[in-house]
This record gives C-alpha cells, sequence and structure tokens, in this order.
C-alpha cells in the first residue's frame, strides 16, 4: 500500500482543531508522511502547542509568510509583523529558540515526483529557485511584475499556471480553499472561524474540521 501524504493548511494557532482534524484522518506519524504548508503560527489560541504537535506527529513545514517574518524579526529586521513577535516569545518561553531553529530549517517550497508545495504561490513561469523568497511566502495575484502581489485587479496566480505539477499552496484564506485539476488551496480560514483542511494524496481527498471560534478578523 502506498505511503499516504497528508498536508495541512495554515493553521495560525488552533491547536484544539489541529487535534481534531489529525484525528479524523487517523494521522500515523509512523506511517504517514505529514507536511503543513506553512503559518503554524500568530492570530490564534497557542502557536506553542502547534509546535508541540507538529514535532510529536514528526512533521514537516513549508516555510509561511509568519514563518518568514518572524525569522527577519530575530534578526532585527523590522517587519510589520513585530506586533505578534512579543506575543510569541511569551507563549513559547523557554522554548522560543527551539522553536526558531526549528523554523529555520523550513524549506521555501517541497517538490516531489508531481507534486510541488509552497505556501504562498509560483511566479508564473518561474521555478521557485529563481524566484525571490517574499514572492513564494506571499504571492496571492500577479502584476507581471512582481509589485503589488495581491491587488484584486490583478489575476490569481494559479489561472495563469501552466505547469504539470500538482502545485499545493496556503495563505488565501479569503477564497476559502481552491479545487482546481492542477492547483489546490488548502488555507479555509480556521483562524477567522472558517476550518482546517487536510489534503490527503495520493487519493486526492479534502478532509476539514470547523473552527471551534472565531478567534481574529480576516
Amino acid at each position: 500500500m502506498e505511503k499516504r501524504t497528508l498536508i495541512i493548511g495554515d493553521v495560525h494557532g488552533c491547536f484544539k482543531e489541529l487535534k481534531k482534524l489529525l484525528k479524523k484522518v487517523a494521522a500515523d506519524p509512523d506511517k504517514d508522511r505529514i507536511i503543513f504548508i506553512g503559518d503554524l503560527i500568530n492570530k490564534g489560541p497557542d502557536s506553542r502547542k502547534v509546535w508541540e504537535i507538529f514535532r510529536e506527529m514528526k512533521a514537516t513545514s513549508i516555510m509561511g509568510n509568519h514563518e518568514y517574518s518572524l525569522l527577519q524579526l530575530t534578526q532585527g529586521k523590522f517587519h510589520k509583523h513585530s506586533k505578534y513577535f512579543d506575543v510569541l516569545r511569551k507563549n513559547f518561553g523557554s522554548k522560543f529558540d527551539d522553536f526558531v531553529e526549528d523554523v529555520s530549517q523550513f524549506p521555501l517550497w517541497l517538490e516531489d515526483h508531481e507534486l510541488m508545495m509552497v505556501h504562498g504561490g509560483l511566479v508564473p513561469g518561474l521555478h521557485p529557485d529563481q524566484t525571490d523568497p517574499w514572492h513564494l511566502v506571499t504571492l496571492r495575484t500577479w502584476d507581471g511584475e512582481g509589485e503589488d502581489l495581491k491587488s484584486e485587479s490583478n489575476p490569481p496566480w494559479f489561472d495563469l499556471y501552466t505547469g504539470d505539477d500538482l502545485v499545493v499552496f496556503g495563505h488565501w484564506a479569503a477564497l476559502g480553499g481552491v479545487n482546481l485539476p492542477k492547483v489546490i488551496g488548502l488555507d479555509t480560514g480556521c483562524v477567522y472561524g472558517g476550518a482546517l483542511t487536510c489534503l490527503i494524496l495520493p487519493e486526492r481527498k479534502l478532509v476539514s474540521v470547523k473552527a471551534q471560534k472565531k478567534y481574529a478578523q480576516i
């Protein structure tokens, strides 16, 4: 029997929903390959508990924009996500440095046979190794230049995707998930009162659990 790959959407600290989802899909770290699409942290109730579950599940994670900005903040660079920094440091306590060390190992993308995983999206016509890391973690729409990554007057990046690999991404909660032949979006807005979603491969099954409450405004 082929080993399952479980890819989990943006958790944002929603540890109760994560536990429920892992139970619902009968996740087994000894039998399944478990991958998070990024943004394990911030906005939700307990980022540290999410990280503890992540470790328990022997999981891998793509770098999300929240992890990427955390690394920038630890290097002393200013970022709009600085408002989350003190909360995270307090939440993780003595484990903060261990967590940052873990995050520093997160890849910006994962490529596997006919599967590509990235948090934000792919710049049309470019492989991730040719792409600005900031684009990989924050891309939503494409203006042809890479200057404005989220204007609704521009097309979603995936409308311009012409590759053969199945691309799985997160980051864009407002869409409520995407399920196209070659593109699957897993951010179904759990922290905003939506749901937390897992993609099971190879059968390409989507499984969700509803958020227990709305933790943040979208």
